[in-house]
């Protein structure tokens, strides 16, 4: 059996690929976490080489209802996907993702940040979790130990935070809009070579290839992961704590992010 399959894909599948186009594979249900994890190193390597980002899309029936894309919206759905729009997406972003991330940190923290017992409890201690190493997104939700159909894109982008462009989510509830994610995505690829490299209708994983190692930086980082969402703290530990997060933050060439 090999790794990926011919079409028909399933409608949501389809429809992304009808609506994004370029160079893709479309991984099998059958294949392994780490049969898709290792494909996506090796993607990203000849990315580098050869002038694209690879980003893998699972595909469920959320994500086509984030597209809207039955028949009667497909060409409009397109028309926001060309090339100049995705420039236009782009040109909104600014160079201030450290600034950004300050303020919204701020903003999270602000009603207990004068309160000395419960910033302690928020902040917690280094603790409770291993680093993450793997790219997971698209088996999260599969059933009997399948992965879900996951689309592979070559996204033709000189710079790897531009991909957010092609695959424009958020803007809703707390999630950051397009141009600031760009915004978020252009400082952490300069400053800790993040790739994102997996996303799907609410949730993003990035691809570092050199983990943080500096404990005080993983503290620095974590508070940025928090200001990013939120729910990485809130929903996403074991103790509620930024310390936790910090500690999977030490050696963790995945992060993670979800916005309920």
């Amino acid at each position: 059996m090999g790794l990926f399959k011919e079409a028909p894909y399933k409608e949501a599948t389809q429809n992304i690929i009808d609506v994004i186009g370029g160079n893709y594979k479309v991984f099998d249900t059958a294949c392994t976490e780490e049969e898709v994890n290792r494909v996506y190193v090796e993607e990203l390597e000849r990315g580098k080489k050869e002038g694209f980002v690879p980003v893998l899309i699972p595909c469920d029936d959320v994500l086509n209802e984030w597209f809207h894309l039955d028949e009667d919206d497909k060409e409009k759905i397109k028309e926001k996907t060309t090339n100049e729009k995705r420039q236009a997406i782009i040109d909104a972003a600014n160079d201030n993702g450290k600034e950004l991330l300050q303020e919204w940190y701020n903003s999270a923290t602000e009603d207990f940040a004068d309160d000395e017992s419960e910033m302690e409890s928020f902040l917690g201690s280094m603790g409770g979790s291993g680093p993450i190493n793997e790219l997971s997104t698209f088996a999260m939700f599969a059933e009997d130990g399948e992965i879900q159909e996951t689309i592979l894109f070559e996204v033709p982008v000189d710079e790897p935070w531009k991909v957010i462009a092609w695959f424009p989510m958020g803007g809703w509830n707390e999630c950051p809009a397009p141009e600031e994610m760009i915004t978020v995505c252009r400082y952490w690829y300069k400053k800790y070579g993040a790739y994102p490299a997996a996303i799907t209708h609410d949730t993003i994983e990035f691809y570092v290839e050199k983990p943080v190692t500096d404990e005080e930086e993983a503290w620095e980082l974590a508070k940025e992961h928090f200001a990013f969402s939120a729910d990485r703290v809130f929903q996403c530990t074991a103790t509620y704590t930024l310390g936790e997060v910090a500690e999977c933050l030490m050696n963790s060439k995945v992060w993670y992010f979800w916005w309920d």
